[in-house]
């Protein structure tokens, strides 16, 4: 499964996140939970592989639904979203690995393409109002310590 450290790093990423970099991380988050989910079967855990495959479709679900059918791509990514959470659920309800590899291949490609246009989108973070962290400001002999601040002020939902 997926540690809480690896968790909140990918929270951390997501608050600080344009379009196309939330994408990206999306894409990441799936091919975390199809390994731990390759690993848990080696390992005989069916309940473990079962969430992680439930949690890699439901990151192929967000992906679905964000899409923008205004353009070809959307299409295109609509059915290969379609095909990926498909096969994942023959293998999930099946207790078997035979589409992960393939669905890894896709994704990792996807994620490399998107990976490699981020740094044309200037856009700003979707999230706005939120904690600043500072990483490195104070460190130990074994960790880095990040600080967290405007810890006072008010963040998220405002009416």
């Amino acid at each position: 499964m997926m540690t809480t450290e690896e968790k909140q790093a990918f929270t951390r990423r997501i608050t600080q996140a344009n379009r196309t970099q939330l994408v990206v991380i999306v894409y990441e988050m799936l091919l975390v939970y199809l390994e731990d989910a390759r690993k848990s079967f080696r390992e005989g855990d069916k309940v473990s592989f079962k969430e992680n495959i439930h949690m890699a479709r439901e990151c192929i679900g967000q992906m679905r639904t964000s899409l923008n059918f205004q353009y070809e791509l959307s299409r295109n990514l609509f059915s290969i979203y379609c095909f990926a959470d498909r096969e994942l659920a023959n293998d999930m309800y099946g207790y078997k690995t035979d589409n992960l590899d393939v669905i890894q291949t896709i994704f990792t490609k996807l994620h490399d393409a998107y990976y490699q246009i981020c740094d044309q989108d200037k856009s700003a973070p979707l999230m706005d109002n939120i904690q600043s962290v500072y990483a490195g400001l104070t460190y130990s002999k074994t960790d880095l310590n990040e600080n967290l601040m405007n810890n006072s002020a008010m963040r998220g939902f405002q009416a």
